[in-house]
């Protein structure tokens, strides 16, 4: 259950915070006034003030953002005394001292405290009407965050600072993708100039995938066959004979020796050539029929 921020019994005024003007009082004053007041206010207000600044933790602290782990504790103390089930009878004191309990865990971790000054730069300390609380920030892109070191996560939680290194890492981003896109056109480039060489040069019989290098292809893959079955034919009669199998590197080396690969540019003419003539052979064979 949470409490409108108005309904919250006003603090006292401090005037250590020099940035302060006469006539106004700073969220800084707020938060360290508030736990030298916990102990003057009565419990139900204490917990109106926890619950309607619960996504504040410096506020509901009564700390400044600069505050040490001394004055943290100090501050944790102080507030328990007074909000503690056992010595509070506000109903809402268990919900209110579960808050005081998470604000003083986050900002007593370094790393936890990194990642809620950074949620709270986003999202001007959690008071935004529309701000998730520090622990759906947390879970969703949060997450991040707990990785980085934390001098990384304090600077990018400091306004000015934080939006020049999203500049930069933008910057570097889009370095790195227009050097991708330089190297896949240089790729084209290269790959279309290998290729138009090809095509003038042995009319893409090199190209296992197409027109007649298909055909080229096909013919070596039955040579590589031709070739594996006879060096399984040989280490099968080795073995037979009680000797050691041929070394595979040595018997195929051996065997392109004595198989030459022939000319299959010139045997695939060949053979269109005989197919031609065998077409022109039955149309003439057919008209004489006729």
């Amino acid at each position: 259950m949470t409490t409108d921020p108005e309904s919250a019994t006003p603090l006292r005024p401090t005037d250590d915070d020099p940035d302060t003007d006469a006539g106004s009082r700073s969220d800084s004053e707020s938060h360290a006034s508030a736990s030298a007041n916990a102990t003057t206010t009565s419990p139900a207000s204490e917990c109106a003030r926890v619950l309607a600044n619960q996504r504040d933790y410096y506020a509901v602290l009564g700390v400044s953002r600069r505050a040490t782990n001394a004055e943290l504790k100090r501050a944790y103390r102080t507030l328990a005394r007074v909000l503690h089930p056992d010595k509070c009878r506000d109903a809402r004191a268990t919900e209110a001292m579960a808050v005081v309990t998470s604000a003083h865990s986050t900002l007593t971790t370094p790393t936890l405290r990194a990642a809620y000054d950074l949620y709270a730069s986003k999202f001007a300390g959690g008071s935004a009407a529309d701000a998730p609380s520090f622990g759906e920030w947390q879970s969703k892109e949060g997450q991040a965050a707990m990785h980085m070191p934390t001098w990384l996560v304090k600077a990018l939680a400091t306004p000015v600072l934080g939006q020049l290194i999203g500049l930069l890492a933008f910057a570097a981003l889009l370095a790195l993708g227009l050097l991708f896109l330089a190297l896949a056109c240089a790729y084209f480039v290269v790959h279309m100039f290998f290729w138009l060489i090809c095509c003038f040069g042995c009319c893409g019989s090199c190209w296992p995938r197409y027109g007649i290098g298909a055909r080229v292809h096909e013919k070596r893959q039955a040579r590589f066959t031709e070739m594996m079955r006879d060096y399984e034919r040989a280490a099968t009669q080795a073995v037979e004979r009680g000797d050691e199998p041929p070394h595979a590197t040595v018997f195929f080396a051996q065997w392109n020796v004595d198989h030459p690969e022939p000319d299959y540019l010139e045997i695939i003419r060949l053979e269109d050539e005989a197919r031609v003539h065998a077409g022109a052979s039955a149309n003439t064979a057919g008209y004489g029929s006729v």
